[in-house]
């Protein structure tokens, strides 16, 4: 059962897996993990070729959307695998084909200030930023979460340290102790990246649509590095470690409290397609082991089973699922959040009841506060517009932590989640949203009062 092979099959890859996804060291004056700089490199690598690349996955998503399948599947393994990695629903196959001239209007710089009123311009405008920052950073994260990403999830790093933290997480946040790994990724790495880890577990059968939901409403938390560039943009990049300790203070009294309420409470506890993988080692066998001997026997009997091609297939299946599924889908629709956001006052409208509730709890600047947090639904950088306009140390501390334990913006963890299988719908998601909003203000609102009093 011990056998030397299997053992190190699981250390060596397991070991890696930690090293580059969750220990923060210093290269040039920026401390970060190894897939934070690879991502912060590749980046400086694509420069001026960002829309080039772009448009290229954008086309090539086009191109396998509208070509019959049985065209691609002709390829042989790779076609097939790319069919598999693209939902091909009316309304997500229009959302792929339309991000391709999106993409091609921000590449060759389009001006259409000819255009009816000033639609065009800001269509043009924000669909760069959507191009330049958020898709090219999302196919960056594609290429190193594909490469490395089988190391954490694929040789029984999981499930050994499942064993360890099943207890506390399933007695304090009513969900596996798989899930601990997809907060610990966030925290170091990005909320995207916890996502992908709770989709595929989820997709697996190791977590029921409830535990999946509640996981991704909860433990996809925004990185520490996330949040200083907020803090950045909001100017309050002294503030950090104020900041950090609201933050993840009210983020764990919420992942605690959440899944216990509606709605996150009413998902049924079943599996996707029935399976269920959670259940396959009873309890009743580990009785004889020690929890450390079980955590072991857990791991390599998972690392027993992977191989060259299965990591290879599994780092495909990633990398194909991200580039075509959801770098065209988050083009799209945070173009379009984003203009209806900036071009329409229905912010302002969403706002009123959040403007009104902090006016009376004497926050500063009430309504332009409810305004930037209510932007934060749609894009957590897209907050620090308005929070320019913000005076108050206090106002804008309180933006900043709002911002990000709201959690749920559209741009990023929304459609990661839409284009999983993880049954969580829009209403149910902007319900989250309000909820962590509302009960983390009794926290937030308080401590900002007593650490940046206004005079």
């Amino acid at each position: 059962m011990y056998d030397k092979k299997s053992i190190l099959k699981f250390i060596i890859p397991s070991l890696l897996g930690i090293a580059i996804f969750l220990v923060p060291f210093s290269l040039h004056g920026e401390v970060n993990t190894l897939v934070g700089h690879s991502k912060e490199l590749l980046l400086r690598l694509m420069a001026d070729r960002r829309q080039l690349v772009v448009a290229a996955v954008c086309f090539a998503a086009a191109f396998l959307t509208i070509i019959p399948e049985s065209f691609a599947a002709g390829c042989g393994f790779a076609g097939s695998m790319l069919l598999r990695g693209l939902n091909r629903a009316p309304l997500w196959s229009a959302a792929r084909i339309c991000s391709l001239p999106i993409a091609l209007a921000v590449l060759v710089g389009a001006d259409f200030g000819a255009g009816p009123g000033a639609f065009f311009p800001l269509f043009v405008g924000k669909a760069h930023f959507i191009v330049n920052t958020v898709a090219a950073r999302l196919i960056v994260l594609a290429l190193v979460l594909g490469l490395w990403a089988p190391l954490i999830l694929n040789f029984g790093l999981v499930q050994f340290l499942a064993v360890f933290a099943s207890h506390v997480m399933r007695r304090a946040f009513l969900v596996p102790g798989r899930a601990a790994l997809d907060c610990i990724s966030s925290l170091l790495g990005s909320s995207s990246m916890a996502v992908v880890f709770t989709s595929k577990m989820y997709s697996a059968g190791y977590y029921t649509d409830r535990e999946a939901a509640a996981i991704v409403c909860s433990f996809s938390v925004a990185s520490i590095y996330d949040i200083y560039a907020l803090a950045d943009l909001f100017d309050m990049e002294h503030a950090m470690l104020q900041i950090l300790f609201v933050v993840y203070l009210s983020t764990f009294l919420l992942a605690a409290l959440l899944p216990r309420i509606w709605p996150l409470a009413n998902i049924p506890d079943t599996y996707y397609l029935g399976r269920n993988n959670y259940h396959i080692h009873d309890a009743d066998q580990r009785h004889k082991y020690s929890m450390f001997r079980w955590a072991l026997i857990r791991g390599m009997s998972c690392a027993r089973g992977m191989s060259t091609k299965a990591y290879l297939t599994d780092s495909f299946m990633i990398i194909s699922r991200l580039l075509l599924g959801t770098v065209p889908l988050m083009i799209t629709f945070g173009t379009l959040f984003i203009i209806i956001a900036e071009a329409t006052n229905i912010v302002d409208i969403l706002s009123i009841p959040a403007a009104a509730l902090l006016k009376t709890l004497d926050v500063p600047e009430a309504k332009l506060v409810a305004s930037t947090t209510a932007f934060s639904f749609f894009d957590q950088f897209l907050a620090a517009v308005k929070g320019k306009m913000l005076f108050s140390e206090q106002a804008r501390f309180i933006s900043v932590c709002l911002s990000v334990i709201g959690l749920i913006n559209l741009t990023e963890v929304g459609l990661h989640i839409w284009h999983s299988h993880i049954p969580l719908r829009f209403w149910q998601m902007m319900v989250v949203y309000l909820a962590r909003l509302l009960i983390s203000a009794a926290i937030v609102i308080p401590f900002a009062a007593e650490v940046f009093p206004l005079y």
